[in-house]
Parts: C-alpha cells; structure tokens; sequence
C-alpha cells in the first residue's frame, strides 16, 4: 500500500478538466484546440472511449439533465474521498485502486455536466441531438439457404425444422442455423446474409460460425475424408472444432487458411482494401496463390493486399476486429469511408459524399440501435454531417 500512488488533488483536476471538455463538446462551444485535447483523452485507453461513449449518448444526456436538480455531486464526491482516505490510512476497501480512479472520474464528469448546464448561460442543445430526422432502423438476423438442388429458404424466427438431408436434420431457430447426425453423404449448402443481416451457423463437426451482413458460407452437409472444406464471401468469425488428422480449410478468393482447431476471423468483403485474417487463439497456416504462406501466432493478423501480396502484422487489440460479432460498432481512429462501409452493409444503404471529411473517428455504439444513434455521436465531433433520404446517407464535413 505504502508504495502506490494515492490519489491527489491534480488527479480531480484532471478529470474535472476532462469533464468540462466533454461539457463543452455537448455544447458544440470547444475551439479547435479544445477539441484535440479531448481527441488524445479518448483515445488513451478503451476506459475513456466507454466512458465518452456513454456520456455522449443522447438518451444518457436527457436523463442526466432530467435528474439534475436532485443529484447532489458534493455528496458523491465527498463519498469517494471518505473511500480515498481510508485505503490510505490502511483501512479495508472493496474497490481496487483503478476502480477508484474510474469512479472519481466518473462523478466528476457528472457532476461537471451538471454545472455547467445548471449554473452557467448555455445555448440549447445542438440541433443534431435534439431534433427530428428521417431515420433507419439496424439489421437483424436475416439469411437465405441455398440447398444442393438449388432451391432456397428464407430463414426467419417461425421456420424451425427445414430439411433432412440423409441422416443429417437441419433446425432454425434464434438466428442459428444447426445441422445434426451423421452421414457419408455430401451435400452442399450455401448460407447467405443480405445487407442487414446476419447469422449464426454450427456445422456437421460442431463448429461454430457468425457470418456478418453481405456475405456468404459454402459447405457440405456432411464432412468426410481427410479434411473438411469450406468456401466464404463477405466476413465471417470461426470457432473450430478440433479433430485429430482432420484439418479445417477456410477458401476465400485464392486465399486458403488451414486450421485443426482454433477461433479465427476473416474479413474479404469486395469494397474492403485486400482480405484481412485474424487469429484469436490456436494456430493458422495461410496460403495465397500457392505460393506464399505465413503461419500465425494469436493476436496477428494476415493481411492480403490490392496486389496479392501477404503481410503479417501484430493488433494491438482484437476488439475491433470482433466488434460486429459482439454486436457493436468500434471504431479506432477510423476514416469516415470505413466507417460508412459498414454502415451501408448493416443499414442497407447507399452512401454519398458531397465534399471530404479530413478526420479520423473513434466511436463505440452498440449495433441493434437506428442508424441517427450512431450519426449523433458522430456528429457531436463537428467535422461531419449526415442527412438521409429514404435509403441513401448523403455525408458533408
């Protein structure tokens, strides 16, 4: 205890100083410069990023503003350092230490908010969070099976039992497509997500895989041989079954990744720059042309560039990549044009630029909210401005 560093006046500053910042930034009144100091606190760490995320949501600013009047942030703070004092002097405290830092931000952040929208002259709310557009509700889980003679299913919540391929039933239900028994007969199958929609399938062997909107997955009813064999479009999340002498071959676009078990993303989308494969626990051999290949390690990620060519790099954090699977959108330092990528595949969309936005983005917002949720928060930064007309997003700096 004697050797950490206790928690000080310039620590409540600090974060008192952030707080105005975020005040100011709901306000739409920081100037330039304001607005980089806030830029390089959300971006120095994923605690700050949630943090912001959730004080800027607009719901959480009209309950905040609803409460003002009995929130007593004197109180709160004086609470806190009462918890402060004792873990200094010994005495047992449930909290860690960094849990403590977050509160006292936390309270102060709130407290600041309240202060300045009770006792100074602010301007109502900026236009973009308080009135009413056109608005797009987010995808769901929404697919279509392709069976082997080629007719097709469309997969919704009240089709359960599908078909029976030789000893193989084929279920639906909760957004999952499982297949069930076992066979030595191969069928082939194609599940397919529309733009705005996903899906969950678990394969004969039992593994498990998310396929994200605007994709695609081939694979046989039933797995026999040595190997067992797949075929994807778009982006898709694996968990592998891990069979001895029984290897699992993802097939993307003249690029193979061979697996025995292990959980792994690939992301090959036709708008994306090249096909980005990341590798979340076990091992991968990948392939391109025959002719290259890298093995990767947990925490890399294989990245086949416009000319074919293979890079391995090291992520600093794999939540970004798995955001969609999680259900969030997490942007880091993100050029509007991926952002809205994305966007066009869950909303179903089309987008326009009229004129170019000269920023990088960090955002965090859950998927399943309507599209001006994520626009408001987008938005609140000034350096970008939507507006929708029926189902296509016009983007203005």
């Amino acid at each position: 205890m004697k050797n950490e560093p206790h928690i000080n006046k310039d620590d409540f500053e600090g974060a008192y100083r952030t707080a105005r910042l975020i005040a100011g930034y709901i306000r739409s009144t920081l100037t330039e410069e304001e607005k980089d100091e806030l830029d390089d606190w959300i971006c120095a760490s994923d605690d700050n990023k949630h943090l912001f995320a959730k004080l800027t949501d607009e719901k959480n600013i009209e309950d905040s503003l609803k409460q003002r009047h009995v929130f007593d942030s004197e109180a709160a703070i004086e609470k806190l350092k009462q918890k402060i004092r004792a873990e200094q002097t010994g005495k047992p405290v449930v909290k860690s230490r960094v849990l403590l830092y977050a509160a006292a931000a936390t309270i102060l952040l709130i407290a600041a908010l309240f202060m300045v929208f009770r006792y100074t002259n602010t301007p109502p709310l900026p236009k973009h969070i308080i009135s009413e557009k056109p608005d797009l509700k987010p995808g769901g889980d929404k697919a279509t099976l392709t069976l082997a003679d080629g007719r097709t299913i469309a997969l919704d919540s009240t089709l359960k039992n599908i078909v029976q391929a030789e000893n193989v039933q084929v279920t639906n239900a909760g957004g999952q497509l499982l297949y069930e028994g076992n066979s030595s007969k191969e069928e082939w199958h194609t599940l397919t997500t529309p733009k705005g929609g996903q899906y969950r399938l678990v394969l004969p062997d039992g593994s498990m895989v998310w396929l994200n909107a605007a994709s695609s997955i081939t694979y046989p009813t039933a797995f026999t041989g040595s190997q067992r064999t797949v075929e994807i479009t778009g982006e898709a999340y694996f968990e592998v079954k891990h069979y001895e002498n029984m290897k699992f071959i993802v097939s993307v676009n003249q690029t193979t990744t061979e697996v025995l078990g292990t959980h792994f993303n690939v992301n090959a989308y036709d708008d994306e720059a090249g096909i980005k494969i990341t590798l979340l626990e076990g091992s991968v051999k990948i392939s391109q042309n025959n002719s290259q290949s890298a093995i990767l390690k947990p925490g890399q990620q294989a990245q086949i560039d416009t000319n074919r060519k293979l890079h391995v790099a090291d992520i600093v954090s794999t939540e970004e990549v798995l955001a969609w699977k999680n259900g969030w959108f997490h942007f880091n330092d993100a050029s509007i044009e991926t952002i809205m990528r994305q966007v066009a595949r869950w909303y179903d969309v089309d987008i326009r630029y009229e004129g170019k936005v000269n920023y990088h983005f960090n955002a965090e917002i859950e998927r399943n909210v309507p599209v001006s949720k994520l626009f408001q928060l987008l938005e609140m930064t000034d350096r970008v401005h939507f507006t929708i007309k029926d189902t296509t997003i016009i983007v203005n700096p």
